[in-house]
């Protein structure tokens, strides 16, 4: 089972972006992004989850 997934998952590597597997799970599950999710957050949002001050 696990050496199938994988190979399904290498499969799909090459053929979907980031983007495109983000909107496909989003499909798939029924979640919509509000207008407010779909900003991004600010820099020092990153630096602080990072541990970057």
């Amino acid at each position: 089972m696990t050496i199938s997934n994988e190979k399904a998952l290498a499969h799909r590597h090459g053929r979907e972006t980031p983007l495109e597997t983000a909107a496909r799970l989003r499909a798939e599950f029924g979640i919509e992004l509000s207008k407010q999710a779909r900003k991004p957050l600010p820099r020092p949002v990153y630096d602080e989850l990072s541990g970057e001050d």
